[in-house]
């Protein structure tokens, strides 16, 4: 009889060849789930939902550091993103480059987010804006969120405290100076407040940071149940290889379909035209192509208290 795999994901292209049936898990069945990011990721670190799920990368450093030996990683990377486009400021506070953030209060989602462990990275080697300099404030975005995805100790150079209230009531009324969010805040299209971009022209940042850097910051890896990897060896091969096999397949299909998939038009040339800025599709899989975006993840998360120095690569993954 073929066991059923319980796979929790966020949709994407990267997995629609595994929901639709055109790739399948070799010796398994697949049962998967289709769950918000911040839903699914404390429903992995609270309840350890899914036998296979995807994971917030800065949450699975935080919790292997933290000793957590539930799951385990695969080096499929399932959402990767430029973040230039999430740092949002209150536009009356003389805020005008990345410089005048230090002192400033910042709102996050949730300090572990991997989105807000780039850009604190970005801020602090780029612009010299320390951590330590900013009053980190978390919160929901648009609906109150009272606690951590999982507890953090982080050191006492890095100040957060969480707020009863949202994100984008706290920005709406000046009680902080930015937020940093995957999605834009409700503040952000109401012409009424002062809220807008840190970054004015963020792809032409976005090309910039990878013309030096070559990063192409990884934001969500794949885990499994380690239980079922030492009760089956040959489970993460196997899994690698139908991510990898859906990837391949969400790209050519961007890339050779003659109508758009989604509501966007000119799709295809768009593709192009982002290959064309990044020398390629960077969208790659597997530790050693990502060998220096996942050093400097871990870098930065050393920097945050998320996790030691002495972190390496391979303790994250099978």
């Amino acid at each position: 009889m073929t066991a059923t795999l319980s796979i929790g994901c966020t949709f994407s292209d990267r997995i629609e060849a595994l929901l639709d049936g055109r790739v399948t898990i070799e010796g398994f069945a697949a049962d998967l789930h289709i769950v918000e990011p911040q839903r699914l990721f404390r429903a992995m670190l609270r309840d350890a939902r899914y036998d296979v799920a995807e994971l917030s990368m800065g949450s699975h450093i935080a919790a292997i550091a933290a000793g957590r030996r539930d799951y385990v990683g695969v080096p499929v990377f399932l959402s990767r993103s430029f973040r230039h486009a999430n740092l949002y400021i209150r536009t009356d506070r003389g805020i005008d480059r990345p410089e005048d953030l230090a002192g400033k209060r910042i709102g996050l989602i949730d300090f572990q987010q991997t989105a807000a462990l780039w850009l604190r990275g970005l801020l602090a080697d780029d612009h010299g804006v320390p951590r330590e300099s900013i009053r980190w404030t978390t919160a929901g975005l648009h609906a109150p969120v009272l606690d951590d995805r999982m507890p953090m100790d982080l050191p006492p150079g890095i100040r957060v405290e969480r707020s009863p209230s949202t994100l984008d009531a706290l920005l709406r009324e000046g009680a902080i100076d930015a937020i940093i969010s995957p999605t834009a805040p409700k503040s952000f299209t109401d012409d009424s407040v002062p809220v807008g971009r840190l970054w004015r022209d963020p792809p032409a940042e976005e090309v910039r940071y990878w013309q030096h850097y070559r990063l192409f910051p990884i934001m969500h890896v794949l885990v499994i149940r380690r239980s079922l990897v030492e009760a089956t060896p040959a489970l993460p091969a196997a899994l690698f290889a139908a991510f990898e096999e859906a990837r391949r397949l969400a790209a050519a299909d961007l890339a050779a379909r003659d109508f758009p998939k989604l509501t966007l038009p000119w799709l295809s040339a768009f593709a192009a035209q982002a290959h064309a800025a990044l020398g390629g599709d960077p969208w790659t899989y597997g530790i050693e192509a990502n060998r220096t975006t996942l050093n400097t993840m871990l870098r930065y998360a050393a920097a945050d208290g998320l996790a030691p120095p002495t972190m390496r690569i391979e303790d994250l993954f099978v």
